[in-house]
């Protein structure tokens, strides 16, 4: 797809935020491997006692990757 958008919800402290590295990485190839090795910052991200901002920061990745393969 040309357009390729990630948006995320639900981990940052100030509401949806979008990641255009993974954007990118998509938009050049897109497959669940493109994202491989990219992570985003911790910095801004909710934490709480169900999980802190490190954690939230690793599952936007594995939920990326999870949703480029359900959508592929």
């Amino acid at each position: 797809p040309s357009e390729t958008r990630v948006a995320v919800t639900g981990a940052g402290a100030s509401g949806v935020f979008r990641v255009p590295e993974f954007e990118a990485a998509l938009k050049k190839r897109f497959s669940p491997k493109s994202l491989e090795g990219l992570t985003i910052p911790a910095d801004g991200l909710a934490g709480d006692i169900h999980g802190s901002a490190e954690y939230r920061a690793h599952l936007v990745g594995v939920l990326a990757r999870r949703a480029v393969a359900d959508a592929g």
